[in-house]
């Protein structure tokens, strides 16, 4: 088969990358299918990602293979010696044979010892049903535990007792492929479940946020996250996300703060086809959280949007239940989540403004009819992810469904949602000056002032009140000379801060 370019996106095909992986294979060596690849094929489905086990020197072979495909690589764990392909948005996994030792001088191992060397890797795996292997220039299955019959029972059992225990991030594996599969876990497997949850603490910010991710990518996640709360294994890895569970809300909502986010995150793909498709979203690298699908980085937003409720919450004198300032508080927790888990600067800045800025559409829906001052508000507040904030909000209304709630207010929310996607000005605003010529305008250090005042020049020049440099300059003259310290009085409450 003939090399891609180096870095290319091209997807190549599953029947590619075995037939380069065959060629890749040195002297003495073999090399099997193993895992969720064979488990898609065997049930139907497109098979997305490739992991590939190899008796012989995984490192030269990944590089080999990487060379063929045209693809990059890189160690993906020092610890286990495992090396990751990527193509786009196509990974490939390799790891060496668990147990593998350097073959003998006089040659590879007999057929004998590598299938019983085969056999003990998979018995060590999490799931029978991924605990089945093929080889790499064959068509025979290697199924030691039954994995097939599982599958077509839909059934979800332990390759051991001890699965969940040796590696307890396995719990959120099972929650993930129990309900992105539609399979039932067996009692032994949510009894070890339940055991294992507390250990979650200790399993790196990277590998959580990773396999968070791909639950968040599934078929049914809302589901999923349920299943961790009950096993215990929520607070051990999202202890903000769990603090949610009971926490009551006023009679604008039908459910309380879990349920209410569990609920937003069901629509999460229906709105974002509703207003044009995924390409509009900010794609996963640019958004700082690359190498996952596209609707995951929104759906992380929709998923932390009420964290900061608990701690927000307050029942006034005459019993209402308020929130105030929670999009805030939320801002704040996401930061920790998103250092805690090992997430980008920039992926913890989209959370932070979408979280943020999650009520603003609600407050629009007040300020009918829409200006282009307002419009342009909106768009630098929550810029560059204009799309995605108009999501995050649909979402958390549409769950929003209590006795005060009604279809009235739900059908102007989502009016006002589409006339903000499709009117706001999606070019980049013209810069009028610089920050150094507002600084020698106005007479301004570096600091906060300067990055208002270019703020509010960019509000006038987007809707269309300034369009030349004197009277940028002329604009801010007037605004300095008016202006008045905003910290001098508290806000007020804001309406829909619940």
């Amino acid at each position: 088969m003939s090399g891609r370019p180096q870095g290319s996106a091209s997807r190549p095909s599953p029947d590619e990358v075995t037939e380069a992986a065959r060629s890749a294979l040195g002297p003495g060596e073999a090399g099997w299918l193993v895992g969720g690849c064979l488990r898609d094929e065997l049930l139907g489905l497109p098979v997305r990602d490739v992991d590939i086990v190899v008796d012989g020197a995984a490192e030269p072979f990944s590089r080999s293979l990487a060379e063929r495909l045209g693809a990059a690589v890189f160690a993906s764990s020092d610890a286990f010696g495992t090396w990751r392909l990527v193509l786009g948005d196509m990974h490939v996994d390799v790891a060496p044979l668990r147990g593998r030792a350097a073959p003998p001088a006089a040659g590879p191992p007999d057929p004998a010892t590598r299938s019983a060397r085969l056999e003990a890797d998979l018995r060590a795996r999490d799931f029978t049903l991924d605990a089945m292997a093929r080889p790499l220039d064959g068509d025979e299955l290697v199924d030691p535990l039954s994995g097939l019959d599982d599958l077509a029972a839909r059934r979800l059992r332990l390759c051991s007792s001890s699965a969940l225990s040796d590696d307890p991030l396995r719990v959120v594996r099972l929650a993930r492929l129990a309900r992105g599969y539609d399979l039932v876990p067996d009692a032994a497997a949510t009894v070890a479940a339940s055991g294992a949850a507390s250990r979650l603490a200790a399993v790196s910010g990277e590998r959580l946020r990773d396999e968070l991710s791909t639950v968040l990518a599934g078929g049914d996640a809302a589901a999923a996250f349920r299943d961790l709360a009950v096993w215990g294994a929520l607070a051990a890895i999202l202890p903000e996300l769990d603090g949610l569970r009971g926490v009551e809300q006023n009679p604008y909502h039908h459910l309380d703060v879990f349920e209410h986010t569990l609920e937003a995150l069901t629509y999460v793909r229906g709105v974002v086809q509703q207003l044009g498709g995924a390409e509009h979203l900010t794609s996963p690298f640019d958004a700082g959280l690359p190498g996952v699908a596209p609707l995951v980085p929104a759906s992380w937003a929709v998923l932390l949007h009420d964290i900061g409720k608990p701690a927000a919450r307050r029942v006034d004198d005459e019993g209402r239940v308020l929130f105030w300032h929670h999009d805030e508080i939320g801002r704040e927790m996401a930061a920790a989540i998103a250092s805690r888990l090992r997430m980008s600067k920039r992926f913890a800045a989209y959370l932070g403004t979408l979280i943020r800025q999650h009520l603003r559409l609600g407050f629009l829906v007040r300020e009918q009819p829409l200006t282009r001052r307002a419009l342009a508000r909106y768009r630098r507040d929550v810029s560059p992810w204009v799309f995605e904030s108009v999501v995050v909000s649909l979402c958390d209304r549409l769950a929003t469904r209590g006795d005060k709630t009604s279809p009235t207010s739900m059908a102007r929310h989502y009016r006002v949602a589409r006339s903000v996607w499709t009117e706001v000005n999606k070019a980049p605003v013209p810069q009028m000056l610089s920050g150094h010529e507002v600084m020698e305008l106005l007479g301004l250090e570096p600091g906060v002032v300067v990055g208002q005042a270019l703020d509010a020049l960019d509000e006038e020049v987007e809707a269309g009140e300034i369009t030349m440099a004197a009277e940028a300059r002329a604009f801010l003259e007037d605004w300095w000379g008016a202006r008045e310290d905003v910290d001098a009085e508290p806000p007020p409450a804001r309406p829909g801060d619940d």
